[in-house]
């Protein structure tokens, strides 16, 4: 019998023009030390040298093309494509760091037969140069704390997770109609399925933070419209609902503030009316916790509603800006 430890793990990388990255991607992949490992390259339609640069690495790897899908299509294919009774996600603009592997199928190894579970770490956050950024560590689960609740506060990133290829083949992979923040919807439904997430503290990869119009992450909203994050938090709400029976008040604290911060977010962007119907749905949720923002725009909401005191804090700002030198 194979031991734990000697298990195959298929990392799969979908890459979409990311020329500048994916070597750096694909060699981490190659590069580490668990040797038991299968590196899957789905290029979703590149029209830069990605393609080029893939084919580089035709001996270690597993590729193939196809026309431009978005990320979770080409997640989804290469977890078809898959062998491995593990499986790590990697985006072509990240990095793997050289002992990820070796580290987490190690602690997997430690986990009871008997637990429905998969390992999961941190991050390091890094700029387009690959310096690093702040960022905070993720927070364990505490023992009497909801998993539905501490998943939506604390979701762990895309390869933070070295996950078992049974469980997102339970699921069906990634929702392809989501453009952006697959993961959270992922590891929801992981965890509605009864995946239980075990956090052993560490970095096991680089996120590269940065904006690009070739990102899927930046082009959510003018290619769905501003009412995708609407659907998707309403499509959460009903897959709680229909696991659980009802939303517990943590649960519909952390959905309100979501639904919030996002009709912020278009409204920045001029959705007036649609913003509406989010600050509405974030009220119905939890009228006494919803609001998030810093002083004076909780005040200023409550005395001029949402529009108004986006548009007098977005004022403030511009004034406490300093004047260039």
């Amino acid at each position: 019998m194979m031991r734990e430890v000697d298990k195959l793990v298929s990392i799969v990388i979908p890459c979409y023009n990311n020329e500048p990255f994916i070597e750096d991607a694909i060699a981490s992949a190659v590069n580490q030390t668990y040797n038991n490992v299968e590196i899957i390259v789905i290029d979703d339609g590149s029209t830069d040298k990605s393609l080029e640069i893939i084919r580089l690495f035709e001996n270690h790897i597993q590729w193939e093309t196809s026309s431009n899908q978005g990320a979770p299509k080409a997640r989804n294919r290469g977890l078809e494509l898959a062998r491995g009774e593990y499986i790590k996600f990697l985006d072509a603009d990240d990095i793997l760091l050289p002992d990820s592997l070796e580290r987490q199928v190690e602690k997997a190894s430690q986990l009871s037969s008997e637990r429905k579970a998969i390992i999961y770490g941190d991050a390091i956050w890094i700029n387009r140069d690959g310096k690093p950024l702040p960022n905070n560590p993720l927070l364990p689960r505490k023992a009497n704390e909801d998993p539905v609740s501490h998943i939506l506060s604390q979701c762990p990133l895309t390869s933070c997770p070295l996950h078992k290829r049974d469980y997102l083949l339970e699921i069906g992979g990634f929702d392809p109609l989501i453009p952006k923040g697959q993961e959270h919807d992922l590891h929801l439904r992981l965890v509605l399925a009864g995946v239980e997430f075990v956090y052993h503290s560490g970095a096991v990869y680089q996120y590269r933070e940065y904006s690009d119009t070739n990102r899927i992450s930046d082009r959510g909203l003018s290619q769905k419209g501003a009412m995708i994050h609407f659907e998707i938090l309403q499509q959460q709400c009903r897959k709680i609902k229909e696991q659980t029976k009802t939303l517990s008040p943590d649960v519909r604290k952390i959905l309100a503030r979501r639904f919030w911060a996002y009709g912020r977010a278009i409204l920045r962007k001029g959705y007036i009316v649609e913003s509406k119907s989010y600050f509405e749905t974030a009220r119905e949720l939890d009228a006494q916790n919803c609001i998030i923002g810093n002083p004076p725009y909780p005040m200023l909401v409550q005395l001029l509603g949402a529009t108004k005191a986006e548009y007098l804090t977005q004022k403030l700002k511009g004034l406490m800006k300093p004047s260039p030198a």
